[in-house]
């Protein structure tokens, strides 16, 4: 919006520049007060609007909103967290278990293996 407002004024400033320099001298040093006082007057009208009371209000309202968003994403991320945590407990809980499992397999088939060998 800055942005928008700035290169409105500018197109204006450069037609009253334009316009002024097909005038007289005393003309174009009026206009160019003129243009001045309008400036002045606009930076008074911008400085007033951002210290009015709602646009305050806003600002605080964005802060907050902010912080509260701010809040829930850690708050996600620590569930996030906490789950992925949980799933690699259990993933390593169910890995030991097979591993046990495994071994338990290798030392029985070793185990018959020796039979037959024995045998």
């Amino acid at each position: 919006m800055k942005l928008i407002m700035r290169n409105s004024h500018l197109a204006v400033l450069l037609g009253v520049w334009l316009a002024l320099a097909a005038c007289s001298k005393s003309t174009q040093e009026r206009t160019g007060q003129d243009l001045k006082a309008i400036g002045s007057d606009t930076a008074a009208a911008a400085k007033s609007v951002a210290d009015a009371a709602p646009v305050k209000d806003l600002g605080a309202d964005i802060k907050q909103g902010a912080g509260e968003a701010a809040d829930k994403t850690k708050q996600a991320a620590r569930q996030a967290g906490d789950k992925l945590k949980a799933g690699a407990d259990e993933v390593g809980g169910k890995l030991k278990s097979d591993a046990k499992a495994a071994a338990a397999r290798t030392e029985d088939a070793a185990s018959k293996a020796e039979d037959k060998l024995s045998h």
